[in-house]
This record gives C-alpha cells, structure tokens and sequence, in this order.
C-alpha cells in the first residue's frame, strides 16, 4: 500500500500565528536566524569586518524588536522596524555622541537590517519585507575635520623618539599623514607589503581589495628606520606592541587619541582617520587629481573624492584675502 504524501504547508497559506504550522527555525526563532544570515556570509567570502558589522547590527537589532516583544523574524512588520529606529534615534547615548553623527548610524543600522530580511525574504523564512520602501535617512552634512600643519608638527613632537614605542607611533602617524589610509589597512600590513624599489605599499583595503599607495623618500627613510629598530620577529606585521604582537586598531586608536591629549589639540577629532582627511585635503591642495586620489584612497566610486575637491579644490581663505570686496574698497 502506497504512503500517503502530505502536501508542502507554504508560509502565506498557513498564516503567521497558526499553532499548526511548524515553521523552519529561521522564520521563527532570531537566534537560528542570525547564525544562518552570518553563515552565508561567511560562504559568500565577506570581509572580517563585513561580518563583524552584519553580526553586530543585527543584534542590535534583536535587542530593539525583543523591547517590543516581538519574538519571530516572521512575526516583524514595517510599524516594529519604525518603531526601532525612532527609539535608536532619540536615544541618550545616541544623541550624546559627538564623533559620529546621529544620521550616520541610523544609516549603518538600516543597511544592516536590510541586507538581513532581504536574505530572510529571498530564502522564503519571510513571506513579507518588512523593509521594502525603506531606504536611508537623508543624513546631515559635517565640514570635514582636518589637522592644520601646526597641529600636525604638534602631533609629530609628542611621541618620545628615543623609545620603541615612541618612534613606531612616530612612524605610524607619517604613514598616515602621507598615505591616507585606513587605520585597519595600517594595522594588517606586513613586511613584505613594502616594496622599497618603488616606495609603495601593499594595501588591503574593504572588499579585500587590493591596491598599491605610493609612499615618500621622507617616510622612506623613518620605515627603513623603523624596520630595522623592529628586527625579526615571529609575526610578520610591520607594527608591534611592546610584546612584540601585532598592533591592533584600537590600540593605534587610542596611541593616536593620547597624542593629541599631549599635544593639547583643540577643536578637531584627533583620530587616524583625521590624518586620512588632512591626507586628501593637502593632496588635493597641492595639485592632486581627483582620479589618483581615489586609487590611493581605494575608494569604489567618485563621489567622496569630488567631496574632497569641492572643499579643498580652492584654499577659500586665500581666495577671500584676494578677493575680498572689503579689502578692495
């Protein structure tokens, strides 16, 4: 005699809250959701980073819904999402922070969340997006911050030279400042990223993408300097702590931040990420193209480097002092 087959219950038919239904644990539980999303990531080849923001993002996102006591990813519609970003909006914590604007997260959060339940509904753990239509917040506009060269001298005279850590911070700050890039680039760079014929660097940057930065004669020297004050060593990165371990991001970070403290800088973040700006900004001031720019800066597209020439194309000071119909009377 022949089984009997049960026919396949699809999500729409059954019903969102139907205790008959046995759902897959992606639809129902956000945990098993979560590691199934950071999964596929992870067989997609994402970057460290990429699957440290998905990772986080989308716990903050269990947190927000769990406030509402919303239980299943399934069980998510578009009033919960709303809801979610209008209490991470007017947070305390959210709006007492001062280095990055409250736009600019709501932002990070909303690609996250998205990226997440366009995956849940792709695989069929959703029957409706609870983010379709929702796009972006039109994010508020900063003037860039950057080093003066005052500051920037300042910076250069803080560390003690005469000690290791002293002069790799020395050094860490000129790659910076002569190169432009990310602290998390510095960071992964091993000795044999230096091409010293050429005077480039060997850069992984987002999207483990891959580019050459060109680099002076001036950190020339202080590199060679430097790599011989290192030595040989187990790991093959090029700045390590005092244990002779990789220097990581949030060591450089905080390296940089005491500096700035030291130098007693004012009115500007002090941050390797401001030694990027100050990077594009004396690059564009100096003669620089845009188009060399965004190969040295490893950026995908135009569009933050014709914001860097929109600003810094001109020395509007010196304009004004010229042209000045004040000054002209």
């Amino acid at each position: 005699m022949a089984t009997e087959r049960k026919r396949r219950v699809n999500l729409a038919a059954a019903g969102r809250n139907s205790p008959a239904t046995e759902l897959p644990p992606e639809s129902a539980d956000f945990e098993a959701a979560q590691t199934a999303f950071l999964r596929y990531c992870r067989i997609r080849n994402l970057s460290d980073t990429t699957l440290a923001f998905y990772r986080d993002t989308t716990k903050e996102l269990r947190t927000q819904l769990a406030a509402q006591e919303v239980a299943r990813p399934i069980d998510v519609t578009r009033y919960h999402v709303m809801t979610a970003l209008d209490v991470k909006r007017n947070s305390k914590i959210l709006r007492g922070r001062s280095d990055t604007p409250a736009d600019a997260t709501i932002n990070k959060l909303i690609r996250g969340w998205r990226a997440f339940f366009n995956w849940l509904h792709t695989e069929g753990y959703v029957e409706i997006n609870p983010f379709k239509g929702i796009g972006t917040v039109k994010a508020e506009k900063r003037i860039i911050e950057t080093f003066s060269n005052a500051q920037i001298k300042a910076l250069l005279d803080a560390p003690n030279r005469v000690t290791f850590t002293g002069y790799r911070d020395y050094v860490i700050m000129m790659t910076l400042l002569d190169t432009g890039i990310r602290v998390s680039e510095l960071a992964g760079l091993r000795v044999t990223d230096i091409e010293w014929r050429d005077r480039t660097l060997k850069v992984y940057g987002k999207g483990r993408k891959e580019r050459l930065v060109p680099f002076s004669r001036t950190l020339e020297k202080h590199m060679r300097e430097y790599t011989e004050m290192r030595g040989v060593l187990d790991t093959d990165r090029i700045f390590v702590n005092i244990d002779n371990a990789p220097f990581q991001v949030r060591g450089i970070q905080q390296a940089v931040q005491l500096y700035g403290q030291a130098a007693q800088i004012k009115g500007v973040r002090v941050s390797p990420h401001t030694f990027r700006h100050t990077f594009a900004k004396m690059y564009i001031m100096n003669g620089g193209d845009s188009f060399s720019l965004q190969k040295i800066l490893g950026h995908t597209s135009l569009e933050i480097v014709r914001m860097y020439v929109n600003l810094f194309g001109t020395d509007v000071s010196k304009q004004h002092a010229k042209f000045s119909p004040l000054e002209r009377l």
